[in-house]
């Protein structure tokens, strides 16, 4: 009801005039290309910042957002038909039940003017770039196809929606989900998938949610550990390197107002991850919840009715209407109803359907988030870390990442900000409590998810007055920390953000305290705390700006150095295994492991044969005392334990089968790594260092994944028999290590190098498909220019856009 009013407030303020454009009726924007196709864009005002940013985009990746223009507004069945398994129907479905376009209307209406103004002049530079070039002629995939189109400002919004929320990984689920009594056709496109699961509870399935929680570092140092007694960040997102997931790097100005460089989502406007002259941040994924699941009783003989504190309540029908291209070119028209509780759509969840008995709901914390682009505006724009925190508790927006900065005279900052459900403590205690006593709210526990009682209003999100939106918790009540040492975060919770000082005493929906940490996470924190004169920090136990790059890209693999001696040790004394009726050798396996570093550099030998043996295990293995490890975790002791390798035959049997996979596949069981573990971009093939920071603990985290957000088409990999990862390709890269930045404060303003590793534009044919990539590979850092002097010296390019205001 409020936010109905404050957006019927908002349009009516619209319609008024209250939004009025700078004076002049033409957006002005230059743009500046300066090595490797960076655009700095600069304007006099927000309108015409956004119409050079959104042009300059446009010409580097216009397929990508033209795409995502598609799915936010439920219409990839229209394009491309229903989809293998329905997937563009079940995905159109539950966008349009979302409201995920309709609802943009009214985000856009509750933006600031300045705001509004920036989106419309984003849209206006990108279309005019379209019109100039036309759809037969734009660079990428999505030349000549007739689902690209100039956008409007609502388009825009709803892309922004669609990566803001948590919901949209749920369309699917949305509309899946079929009352048990329905039948296949009446149930349309879900009831084909809902009869795919298992009703058992004993069913449920792991879910695979790594899009929502992903891989990333960030580093905040602070003056004490600083060479210049300033602040120094290190940014290194793990993201995907093809998809709309991927970041564009601009440097964006309005003189006397904004001055910020970084990277964003494409076709997501401003700065998401960067720095200007007093603060510089970053952001990884937080491990707390995003969502919760409600288990609903449903009223016996009805499943249309839901029970709440002992009475009916009726789900509500949300209809909705989807084109599907047929075969023939035809577009046929299918209407399909969803299910509505009071906290949200019913959800045909993996190992829960629909029964006779109960209804699985979902409520996400980012459905009203319509501050996040305000928000990061003010970031970019703070004049300092006090006005940088106080952006923070001012919009309470970040939909589900922690920050992580520093600034200019040397505070270092990290905070889980990210929207989270505000349980009581009642409720916490109580859902706790039936983890371990209620099968279905226990095994979804161990899936990682928390499922709530649905019946029972104890488990209704709290209001705090404080927070953005009712029912997630207030700013002052998130976990942060600051330090003149160091902050970070690799993905595990708010606990270990400084070995030495420990969180304790939040809510465990940000995450949990005391448990094991993530092979990574025990890397970052040990680069990070030692401080011995042969540490990454050097003699003086302080950062260059080269000492803190070299260490971030120092490919020290965890699992090498807490293992790799051990097993070398037994293999030496056990020359041969019998696996799967098979004796082999195991001679050579010692020497070239007994031989390698422990580091996943282009030219390490041994680092694909450990590869291959260390995921053998599950990632859960790492985390305890069991079939790998032989010392438990100690929460006393977080970034030592688990530790020493584990007794038994195991381990030998599994070098036996690494052994086996090389053969397989042809390599030599020392062959470098930079072999077989590649970049294909446009043509070339790239040798890429790092590894799999989840099992190989490594921070420069490096894989193959799949593309999950654009239609953009990738190269299917075969695997090898026996193989995690390994394919006929080798270990192709295509995710991981992305906008990868050092940077450092000094007294002279903010010094930086990085790497875009996939480089910044999305055409193959393009030189700047790959330039970064091949700078990446060699490690050769590429400063980034950011004051006017360096910027002007590096122009490569320079063109002045115009356009009429929308």
């Amino acid at each position: 009801m409020r936010r109905s009013l404050i957006v019927a407030l908002a349009v009516i303020a619209v319609a008024a005039g209250c939004s009025q454009s700078p004076a002049g009726d033409t957006y002005r924007a230059e743009i500046r290309r300066t090595s490797y196709n960076v655009a700095h864009i600069k304007a006099d005002d927000m309108g015409s910042l956004g119409f050079g940013e959104g042009y300059a985009l446009a010409q580097d990746h216009l397929c990508s957002v033209a795409d995502q223009v598609v799915r936010s507004r439920g219409e990839r069945s229209k394009y491309f038909g229903a989809g293998v398994e329905n997937v563009h129907l079940l995905g159109d479905i539950g966008m349009k039940a979302l409201g995920m376009h309709s609802g943009a209307a009214d985000d856009l209406a509750l933006q600031s003017p300045e705001v509004r103004e920036w989106l419309a002049g984003y849209v206006a530079g990108y279309n005019k770039y379209l019109r100039e070039t036309g759809v037969d002629n734009v660079a990428g995939w999505c030349r000549g196809q007739d689902w690209v189109f100039e956008i409007a400002t609502q388009d825009l919004v709803a892309y922004v929606r669609s990566f803001v929320h948590v919901s949209p990984n749920f369309v699917a689920m949305i509309a899946s989900a079929a009352p048990p009594s329905a039948t296949t056709d009446e149930a349309t496109a879900g009831g084909a998938m809902a009869a795919a699961f298992d009703p058992d509870v004993a069913g449920l399935k792991e879910w695979d949610d790594r899009e929502l929680k992903g891989a990333s570092n960030g580093w905040g140092i602070g003056r004490d550990r600083a060479e210049k007694g300033r602040g120094m960040l290190v940014a290194n997102p793990h993201y995907p390197w093809l998809g709309s997931n991927r970041f564009w790097e601009k440097h964006l100005t309005v003189p006397g107002e904004l001055d910020v460089y970084g990277v964003g989502l494409l076709g997501v406007p401003g700065v998401a991850i960067g720095f200007n002259s007093a603060v510089a941040w970053t952001h990884t994924v937080s491990a707390g919840e995003r969502f919760t699941l409600y288990r609903l009783a449903l009223a016996e003989g009805d499943p249309m009715t839901y029970l709440y504190d002992g009475e009916e309540r009726a789900l509500e029908p949300r209809t909705v209407e989807v084109e599907v291209k047929q075969e023939d070119g035809s577009i046929e028209t299918i209407e399909h109803t969803s299910w509505w509780s009071h906290y949200g759509p019913i959800v045909n969840f993996p190992g829960m359907p629909w029964s006779e008995r109960f209804a699985i709901a979902f409520r996400g914390t980012n459905e009203d988030n319509d501050e996040a682009t305000g928000q990061w505006l003010d970031m970019d724009r703070a004049t300092s870390m006090d006005e940088f925190q106080e952006v923070h508790a001012k919009w309470n927006a970040m939909p589900w990442v922690n920050t992580i900065s520093t600034s200019a005279e040397g505070r270092a900052w990290y905070a889980d900000g990210s929207s989270t459900p505000n349980l009581s403590d009642e409720a916490i205690a109580a859902w706790q409590e039936a983890t371990k006593t209620d099968p279905m709210i226990g095994a979804a526990w161990k899936s990682g998810v928390v499922l709530l009682d649905g019946s029972d209003s104890t488990f209704e999100w709290q209001v705090d007055d404080e927070a953005r939106d009712e029912g997630i918790v207030g700013f002052s009540s998130v976990p942060q920390i600051e330090r003149t040492d160091y902050v970070f975060n690799a993905n595990d919770s708010y606990w270990l953000a400084n070995s030495s000082a420990l969180l304790t005493g939040y809510s465990p929906m940000h995450g949990l305290e005391g448990t094991p940490r993530s092979l990574r996470t025990r890397q970052n924190d040990r680069s990070l705390s030692d401080t011995s004169a042969s540490g990454p920090y050097g003699e003086d136990g302080k950062f260059s700006l080269d000492e803190m790059a070299a260490e971030i890209l120092s490919n020290r693999s965890l699992t090498a150095t807490l293992l790799k001696d051990e097993l070398v040790e037994r293999c030496k004394a056990s020359s041969s295994v019998s696996v799967s009726g098979e004796v082999v050798d195991l001679r050579e396996a010692c020497s070239v492991l007994d031989a390698y570093d422990g580091r996943l550099e282009l030219d390490a030998r041994g680092a694909v044969l450990l590869r291959e043996w260390i995921t053998l295990y599950e990632a859960r293995e790492t985390r305890g005392a069991g079939r790998l490890f032989a010392v438990d975790f100690d929460p006393s002791d977080p970034v030592a334990t688990p530790r020493g390798l584990a007794k038994g035959e195991l381990a030998l049997e599994n070098l036996a089968r690494a052994v086996q996979v090389m053969e397989r596949a042809g390599l030599a069981l020392d062959v470098a790594l930079g072999e077989v573990q590649v970049a294909y971009r446009g043509g070339h093939k790239i040798p890429i260092h790092g590894g799999d920071g989840t099992l190989e603990g490594v921070e420069n985290f490096v894989r193959n994944g799949a593309n999950r957000t654009t239609l953009e088409p990738m190269s299917p990999r075969e695997k090898i028999q026996g193989s995690r990862y390994l394919t006929t390709d080798g270990y192709p890269v295509n995710s991981g290590s992305s906008f990868v930045m050092a940077l450092e404060y000094t007294d002279e303003g903010p010094r930086a190098q990085a790497f875009l590793t996939y480089s910044q534009s999305g055409d193959p044919e393009s030189v700047h498909f790959s330039d970064q990539t091949e700078l990446f590979s060699k490690k050769a850092w590429r400063p980034i220019a950011f004051a006017e002097a360096e910027v002007a010296a590096d122009t490569v390019s320079s063109v002045t856009v115009t356009g009429p205001r929308m």
